[in-house]
């Protein structure tokens, strides 16, 4: 039989681990969407490059929060975005 301890501490597994993919869900969709703009053409824009700006900013401050395994993975998807900033960036100043 399990005690109310154990039942409480297998919930808190439980939302720790949901918790723990939304907030991987979430960086993963703003990486998506940072690389989509950096895509664009106009990229090179001041509103473009500040809504990059400003998610790469968020997914910086919400990496330590994730697994390392996870967190692995997403700062190396992150430096392609930089990446990608980056060279868009030099793309709009050669044009």
């Amino acid at each position: 039989m399990m005690t109310h301890q154990s039942w409480e501490a297998r919930k808190l597994a439980e939302l720790r681990a949901l918790t723990d993919r939304q907030l991987t869900e979430m960086i993963a969709n703003r990486l998506e969407r940072g690389f989509e703009l950096a895509a664009r053409p106009d990229c090179g824009s001041s509103e473009h490059r500040r809504e990059v700006t400003r998610l790469v900013s968020e997914i910086v401050l919400l990496l330590p929060a994730v697994s390392r395994a996870d967190r692995v993975r997403l700062q190396s998807q992150l430096a392609h975005l930089e990446d990608a900033l980056t060279i868009s960036e030099r793309m709009q100043v050669a044009s």
